[in-house]
């Protein structure tokens, strides 16, 4: 595999990329149910401070993800094992939310600096952060979908009501959101109706401190 090749799988998963692309369907986290959820008293008991450890398999590679929330500051860090436990790469990415919901990428943005600033295309594993930003705007959407990802409760935020100031996505795919956190789990398709993308495996942790 390329380096220019790992680098586009990185980016795709870690919300670096303006589009997340759908590789797999992962059969096993299909949802049993969809029901709406009021998002606004849900983002304000999540905690402040998590951490969520996983993998992510493809048929050729296996990511290994780790995403934490300490406060105001998110990041993302994916190793990407290839068959015969080949490392492949590192991907770190951070950025922060202010209090008026301002987005600063701290650490790997790959997009230009125009779209780096105040990124309103945040995708991927911390779209927490474009969550948390549209709460501290007085812009949080009314509500989510509840849906379950290998037995924990998520809701699922419609990307364009994540992104309102963003040009719609060529590949739809919802953010899913720990009920508990608020960390991004997983991704939902609506076209699929299923879960897709940077989705974690079975396995994964979730912690507060």
């Amino acid at each position: 595999m390329s380096g220019r090749r790992r680098l586009s799988l990185l980016a795709a998963a870690c919300g670096a990329g303006a589009v997340v692309v759908a590789t797999a369907l992962t059969g096993a986290a299909l949802a049993r149910f969809d029901d709406t959820v009021e998002l606004a008293p849900l983002v304000a008991g999540w905690d402040a401070h998590w951490q969520v450890t996983g993998t992510k398999s493809e048929p050729l590679y296996t990511e290994r993800i780790d995403v934490r929330r300490d406060g105001d500051a998110f990041q993302a860090r994916i190793e990407v094992i290839g068959q015969g436990d080949t490392a492949l790469g590192t991907q770190r990415s951070a950025v922060s939310v202010d209090a008026a919901g301002t987005i600063s990428w701290t650490e790997g943005c790959t997009k230009d600096a125009a779209d780096c600033a105040d990124d309103t295309q945040l995708r991927g594993f911390l779209a927490t952060a474009a969550l948390i930003a549209l709460d501290r705007q007085g812009r949080l959407p009314a509500t989510g979908t509840a849906r379950t990802l290998h037995g924990t409760p998520v809701v699922c935020v419609a990307d364009a009501a994540l992104h309102p100031d963003a040009a719609a996505a060529d590949v739809r795919l919802d953010p899913c959101f720990d009920r508990a956190t608020g960390a991004v789990l997983a991704h939902w398709s609506p076209d699929s109706a299923a879960f897709v993308g940077a989705t974690l495996a079975p396995g994964f942790t979730v912690s507060t401190s």
